[in-house]
């Protein structure tokens, strides 16, 4: 009896020490169990907190670098676009949306039509008006001026009255804003950067040159006291002024182009042409193209380093270009006999090109020359193969360029989109 007895109380505390150590085990999983889903282990929690602290920073320091390079990527822009990246932006969404060929032209006769990549200018004696290369109008507007002329930067039209008082600064959202002189115009420009220059006679001297920056504040003004104004050209920069000047001389024309900073009054260069009239002077890559009577000039706007091309006869068209200049020279009394000569933006010749047809309207665009020669359209190569020969209606007095190989032709009604089909081998 006091075996049997010893041996089951030896065997319950034994099942006692067992049962002790599996609830013992059990406890501690629960124990572990709670941690791990209450989170309530001190070790859990920091590296909870950690992690979390470290995806906030990654985070933040992503979206810094993000931002600082959209900035970035937007001072760039701004300082590298011509007019600024803000209204090239308003120029771009402006173009886009539903239009087409056939469209309609505003007034009675087309003075000048200019192309300015996927958009154009058509001026005609009522109404500016803008086309997307789409064919959507972009913008029309009344000018009522008596004798308009144009001329653009890269995001804005210049228009002004020659002979009278006005000048109106466009682009393609609207009318930005008006100056009025108290003298006549003569001529008037605007460079790639919104700085422009309006030159008028002047009842004190003979003419007087006065520069504009982009906001339309009077920067710079110029008076000749002798020399008649003709041309007057705001450098890519709109650092530097050039202004053309003739006189008469026993007779004789005495034409000079004259460089200035802002600083004074007093030119930093000085080109004396002689008897050749100074014809037409426009911004090409870093230099000035000057057109006299015989000679294609290029200017530089740093060094004033000068290079010529001669020629001889009459010029019949300038045309400045992404690609350079294209001179149009006709034999004087027949427009049939042309050269066509293409400049690069280094002012060195390129090619010339001889057309025997009289030329209506012709064009320079993307290493191409694009003809316009009574109904018949001829796009030639820089060595004047001829690449495409095309038909556009009787009645057509401009073309532009919409594509490498299709053109939008103008009448003074309407326009209409050509696809110039290839030319025969």
């Amino acid at each position: 009896m006091a075996d049997y007895k010893k041996k089951k109380i030896k065997k319950s505390l034994f099942h006692k020490k067992k049962h002790f150590k599996n609830d013992a085990k059990d406890s501690n999983l629960d124990k572990n169990r709670f941690k791990f889903e209450d989170g309530n282990d001190k070790d859990d929690d920091i590296k909870v907190i950690k992690g979390s602290k470290f995806k906030r920073i990654r985070r933040y320091k992503i979206f810094i670098s993000i931002f600082a390079f959209i900035t970035l990527t937007c001072l760039v822009l701004s300082a590298v676009l011509p007019g600024g990246l803000y209204e090239n932006t308003l120029n771009y969404f402006a173009t886009i949306g539903s239009g087409g060929y056939p469209t309609s032209i505003s007034g009675g006769t087309i003075k000048d039509v200019v192309s300015n990549g996927y958009y154009y200018y058509v001026l005609t004696d009522t109404n500016i008006t803008v086309y997307s290369s789409g064919g959507k109008i972009v913008l029309n507007e009344f000018h009522g001026f008596s004798n308009p002329i144009i001329s653009t930067s890269a995001t804005r039209a210049l228009l002004y009255d020659q002979g009278g008082n006005a000048v109106n600064i466009y682009n393609l959202t609207g009318k930005l804003h008006t100056i009025n002189t108290k003298d006549e115009i003569i001529t008037a420009s605007i460079s790639d950067d919104g700085d422009f220059v309006v030159a008028t006679h002047s009842k004190s001297y003979t003419s007087t040159a006065t520069v504009y920056d982009n906001d339309f504040n009077e920067i710079y003004t110029w008076n000749s006291a002798k020399e008649f104004i003709n041309n007057a050209l705001v450098d890519t920069d709109g650092d530097k002024l050039a202004i053309s000047t003739f006189d008469v001389v026993s007779g004789q024309y005495k034409s000079k182009l004259q460089i200035f900073n802002f600083d004074s009054a007093s030119p930093i260069h000085t080109l004396d042409f002689g008897n050749s009239l100074v014809l037409k002077i426009g911004n090409t890559g870093d230099g000035i193209s000057i057109i006299t009577d015989d000679k294609y000039n290029f200017l530089d706007w740093s060094d004033f380093n000068l290079k010529s091309i001669s020629f001889s006869g009459e010029i019949n068209s300038f045309k400045n270009a992404d690609d350079g200049v294209l001179l149009t020279v006709n034999r004087p009394n027949d427009r049939s006999d042309n050269n066509v000569i293409l400049v690069s933006d280094e002012g060195e010749k390129i090619s010339e090109i001889k057309i025997s047809d009289v030329i209506t309207d012709i064009h320079y665009d993307g290493g191409r020359v694009y003809s316009l020669c009574d109904t018949s359209i001829f796009i030639y190569n820089e060595d004047g193969k001829v690449l495409r020969k095309g038909n556009c209606n009787y009645g057509t007095r401009k073309i532009v360029v919409v594509s490498s190989d299709s053109v939008a032709c103008l009448n003074d009604t309407e326009i209409i989109q050509i696809e110039i089909e290839e030319s025969e081998k």
